[in-house]
Protein backbone atom coordinates (compact mmCIF):
# COMPACT_ATOMS: atom_id res chain seq x y z
CA UNK A 1 0.00 0.00 0.00
CA UNK A 2 1.44 3.48 -1.00
CA UNK A 3 2.35 5.65 1.67
CA UNK A 4 1.00 9.66 1.66
CA UNK A 5 2.24 12.44 3.96
CA UNK A 6 0.61 15.00 3.91
CA UNK A 7 2.72 18.31 5.45
CA UNK A 8 -0.36 20.90 5.95
CA UNK A 9 -0.17 23.35 9.11
CA UNK A 10 -4.27 23.32 8.43
CA UNK A 11 -5.88 20.97 10.30
CA UNK A 12 -8.97 20.75 8.79
CA UNK A 13 -7.75 20.31 5.20
CA UNK A 14 -4.74 17.77 6.48
CA UNK A 15 -7.74 15.95 7.93
CA UNK A 16 -10.18 16.15 5.42
CA UNK A 17 -7.72 15.71 2.58
CA UNK A 18 -6.51 12.19 4.81
CA UNK A 19 -9.55 10.85 5.06
CA UNK A 20 -10.63 11.02 1.42
CA UNK A 21 -7.36 9.17 0.65
CA UNK A 22 -7.44 6.43 3.12
CA UNK A 23 -10.89 5.97 1.51
CA UNK A 24 -9.26 5.50 -1.91
CA UNK A 25 -6.41 2.87 -0.21
CA UNK A 26 -3.61 4.84 0.84
CA UNK A 27 -2.05 4.60 4.18
CA UNK A 28 -1.78 8.17 5.27
CA UNK A 29 -0.17 10.44 7.83
CA UNK A 30 0.01 14.04 8.33
CA UNK A 31 2.42 17.15 9.68
CA UNK A 32 1.69 19.88 10.59
CA UNK A 33 5.97 21.78 10.47
CA UNK A 34 8.92 21.49 9.04
CA UNK A 35 10.32 19.26 12.05
CA UNK A 36 7.54 16.89 12.11
CA UNK A 37 7.19 16.08 8.51
CA UNK A 38 11.57 15.60 8.67
CA UNK A 39 10.90 12.91 11.56
CA UNK A 40 8.57 11.28 9.83
CA UNK A 41 10.87 11.17 6.71
CA UNK A 42 13.61 9.89 8.52
CA UNK A 43 11.58 7.16 10.15
CA UNK A 44 9.64 5.91 7.65
CA UNK A 45 9.40 5.23 3.66
CA UNK A 46 7.04 7.65 1.72
CA UNK A 47 5.87 6.92 -1.36
CA UNK A 48 4.35 10.76 -2.36
CA UNK A 49 4.19 13.90 -0.36
CA UNK A 50 1.55 16.52 -0.74
CA UNK A 51 3.42 19.56 0.37
CA UNK A 52 2.04 23.14 1.44
CA UNK A 53 4.64 25.86 1.09
CA UNK A 54 3.77 28.43 3.77
CA UNK A 55 4.51 26.28 6.63
CA UNK A 56 4.92 27.98 10.72
CA UNK A 57 8.90 26.90 10.84
CA UNK A 58 9.97 27.08 7.31
CA UNK A 59 9.11 27.55 3.58
CA UNK A 60 7.68 24.16 2.06
CA UNK A 61 10.77 24.64 -1.05
CA UNK A 62 13.16 24.42 1.37
CA UNK A 63 11.55 21.35 2.47
CA UNK A 64 11.24 20.38 -1.48
CA UNK A 65 14.85 20.80 -1.46
CA UNK A 66 15.63 18.33 1.53
CA UNK A 67 13.12 15.69 0.37
CA UNK A 68 14.86 15.42 -3.24
CA UNK A 69 18.31 15.30 -1.74
CA UNK A 70 17.53 12.57 0.66
CA UNK A 71 15.25 10.54 -1.32
CA UNK A 72 16.24 11.76 -5.08
CA UNK A 73 13.41 10.66 -7.63
CA UNK A 74 12.08 7.78 -5.17
CA UNK A 75 9.32 9.95 -3.86
CA UNK A 76 6.99 12.13 -5.47
CA UNK A 77 6.21 15.72 -4.27
CA UNK A 78 2.70 17.23 -5.07
CA UNK A 79 2.71 21.27 -3.93
CA UNK A 80 -0.57 22.18 -2.61
CA UNK A 81 -0.35 25.97 -1.69
CA UNK A 82 -2.98 28.89 -1.69
CA UNK A 83 -0.69 30.57 -3.94
CA UNK A 84 -1.23 31.15 -7.33
CA UNK A 85 1.35 33.21 -9.15
CA UNK A 86 3.37 32.04 -11.99
CA UNK A 87 6.71 32.61 -9.99
CA UNK A 88 6.07 30.40 -7.20
CA UNK A 89 4.58 27.48 -9.63
CA UNK A 90 7.97 27.71 -11.36
CA UNK A 91 10.06 28.10 -8.39
CA UNK A 92 8.56 24.90 -7.18
CA UNK A 93 9.17 23.12 -10.18
CA UNK A 94 12.32 24.14 -10.42
CA UNK A 95 12.85 22.70 -6.98
CA UNK A 96 11.74 19.40 -7.84
CA UNK A 97 8.01 19.14 -7.17
CA UNK A 98 6.10 16.68 -9.65
CA UNK A 99 3.09 18.97 -9.31
CA UNK A 100 1.80 22.08 -8.70
CA UNK A 101 -1.91 22.57 -7.04
CA UNK A 102 -3.72 25.70 -5.54
CA UNK A 103 -6.33 24.80 -2.71
CA UNK A 104 -9.20 25.51 -4.64
CA UNK A 105 -8.20 21.72 -6.35
CA UNK A 106 -10.92 19.54 -5.25
CA UNK A 107 -10.10 16.21 -3.19
CA UNK A 108 -11.13 14.18 -6.15
CA UNK A 109 -8.33 16.57 -8.68
CA UNK A 110 -5.77 16.19 -5.72
CA UNK A 111 -6.51 12.15 -5.43
CA UNK A 112 -6.33 12.04 -9.65
CA UNK A 113 -2.32 13.35 -9.01
CA UNK A 114 -1.34 11.22 -6.67
CA UNK A 115 -2.54 8.40 -8.30
CA UNK A 116 -0.57 9.49 -11.96
CA UNK A 117 2.10 10.37 -10.15
CA UNK A 118 2.51 7.20 -8.56
CA UNK A 119 1.87 5.17 -11.77
CA UNK A 120 5.48 6.87 -12.59
CA UNK A 121 7.40 5.77 -9.37
CA UNK A 122 8.78 2.78 -10.04
CA UNK A 123 9.02 1.75 -5.91
CA UNK A 124 5.60 2.56 -5.44
CA UNK A 125 2.93 0.11 -5.18
CA UNK A 126 -0.79 0.83 -6.08
CA UNK A 127 -3.55 1.16 -3.76
CA UNK A 128 -5.75 -1.75 -3.02
CA UNK A 129 -8.94 -1.69 -3.99
CA UNK A 130 -11.44 -0.24 -1.95
CA UNK A 131 -15.28 -0.93 -1.14
CA UNK A 132 -17.72 1.36 0.18
CA UNK A 133 -20.25 0.39 2.65
CA UNK A 134 -23.54 3.05 2.90
CA UNK A 135 -25.37 1.71 6.07
CA UNK A 136 -27.68 4.56 5.89
CA UNK A 137 -28.41 3.93 1.90
CA UNK A 138 -28.15 0.13 2.33
CA UNK A 139 -25.75 -0.54 -0.74
CA UNK A 140 -22.17 -1.79 -0.85
CA UNK A 141 -20.35 0.15 -3.91
CA UNK A 142 -17.68 -1.25 -5.80
CA UNK A 143 -14.23 0.24 -6.48
CA UNK A 144 -14.68 0.84 -10.13
CA UNK A 145 -18.37 2.79 -9.01
CA UNK A 146 -21.33 0.31 -9.36
CA UNK A 147 -23.31 0.18 -6.48
CA UNK A 148 -25.39 -2.45 -5.24
CA UNK A 149 -28.93 -2.23 -3.03
CA UNK A 150 -28.67 -4.33 -0.07
CA UNK A 151 -31.20 -6.51 1.68
CA UNK A 152 -31.25 -5.70 5.83
CA UNK A 153 -29.56 -9.37 5.80
CA UNK A 154 -26.70 -8.40 3.61
CA UNK A 155 -26.33 -4.87 5.25
CA UNK A 156 -25.73 -6.49 8.73
CA UNK A 157 -23.29 -9.45 7.41
CA UNK A 158 -21.05 -6.59 5.62
CA UNK A 159 -20.98 -4.54 8.29
CA UNK A 160 -20.01 -7.06 10.86
CA UNK A 161 -17.35 -8.44 8.22
CA UNK A 162 -16.03 -4.56 8.00
CA UNK A 163 -16.17 -4.63 11.64
CA UNK A 164 -13.75 -7.52 12.07
CA UNK A 165 -10.69 -5.68 9.85
CA UNK A 166 -10.01 -8.36 8.00
CA UNK A 167 -10.25 -11.08 11.06
CA UNK A 168 -12.77 -14.14 10.74
CA UNK A 169 -16.11 -13.36 11.78
CA UNK A 170 -17.47 -17.21 13.65
CA UNK A 171 -20.33 -18.51 11.92
CA UNK A 172 -22.13 -18.59 15.59
CA UNK A 173 -21.40 -15.14 15.53
CA UNK A 174 -22.87 -14.02 12.48
CA UNK A 175 -25.55 -16.09 12.73
CA UNK A 176 -26.87 -14.60 16.34
CA UNK A 177 -26.55 -11.23 14.76
CA UNK A 178 -28.95 -12.04 11.34
CA UNK A 179 -31.38 -13.90 13.62
CA UNK A 180 -34.54 -11.78 14.04
CA UNK A 181 -37.76 -13.26 14.59
CA UNK A 182 -37.27 -16.44 12.75
CA UNK A 183 -34.99 -19.31 12.81
CA UNK A 184 -31.53 -18.66 11.11
CA UNK A 185 -29.00 -21.30 10.68
CA UNK A 186 -25.57 -21.83 9.01
CA UNK A 187 -27.50 -23.50 6.00
CA UNK A 188 -28.77 -19.58 5.79
CA UNK A 189 -26.04 -18.10 6.03
CA UNK A 190 -24.10 -19.51 3.47
CA UNK A 191 -27.20 -19.49 1.36
CA UNK A 192 -27.66 -15.30 1.96
CA UNK A 193 -23.63 -15.26 1.10
CA UNK A 194 -23.94 -17.14 -1.90
CA UNK A 195 -26.65 -14.96 -3.18
CA UNK A 196 -24.72 -11.94 -2.27
CA UNK A 197 -22.53 -12.97 -4.72
CA UNK A 198 -24.02 -13.54 -7.81
CA UNK A 199 -25.86 -10.15 -6.96
CA UNK A 200 -22.46 -8.83 -7.14
CA UNK A 201 -20.91 -10.25 -10.18
CA UNK A 202 -24.51 -9.30 -12.35
CA UNK A 203 -24.58 -6.04 -11.22
CA UNK A 204 -20.10 -5.24 -11.04
CA UNK A 205 -18.64 -8.03 -12.83
CA UNK A 206 -17.10 -9.79 -10.05
CA UNK A 207 -17.72 -10.68 -6.92
CA UNK A 208 -16.86 -9.18 -3.72
CA UNK A 209 -13.73 -10.22 -1.53
CA UNK A 210 -16.18 -12.20 0.66
CA UNK A 211 -13.58 -15.22 2.12
CA UNK A 212 -15.02 -18.37 3.61
CA UNK A 213 -12.70 -20.41 6.43
CA UNK A 214 -14.13 -24.23 6.39
CA UNK A 215 -15.42 -24.83 9.66
CA UNK A 216 -15.25 -21.11 10.98
CA UNK A 217 -17.08 -18.50 9.41
CA UNK A 218 -16.02 -15.49 7.02
CA UNK A 219 -13.99 -12.44 6.34
CA UNK A 220 -13.55 -9.39 3.55
CA UNK A 221 -10.59 -9.94 2.48
CA UNK A 222 -9.78 -5.78 1.15
CA UNK A 223 -10.17 -2.80 2.17
CA UNK A 224 -13.68 -1.70 2.72
CA UNK A 225 -14.67 2.19 3.92
CA UNK A 226 -18.17 2.09 6.21
CA UNK A 227 -20.07 5.77 6.11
Amino acid sequence: MSRILIVEDEVSLREDLGVFLEAKGYDVTGAGSVADAIRQLETSKVDVVVLDIGLPDGNGIDLLTQIRARCGLDCGVVVLTSRQELQDKLHALDAGSDAYLVKHASLREIEGTVRNLLRRLPSASPPEPVWSLDRKGRALTAPTGQTVSLTPRELAFLAQLAAADGETCDHGQLITVLREDDDFSLTNLNTLVRRLRLKVIDRVGHEPPIRATYGKGYSFAGPIHVR
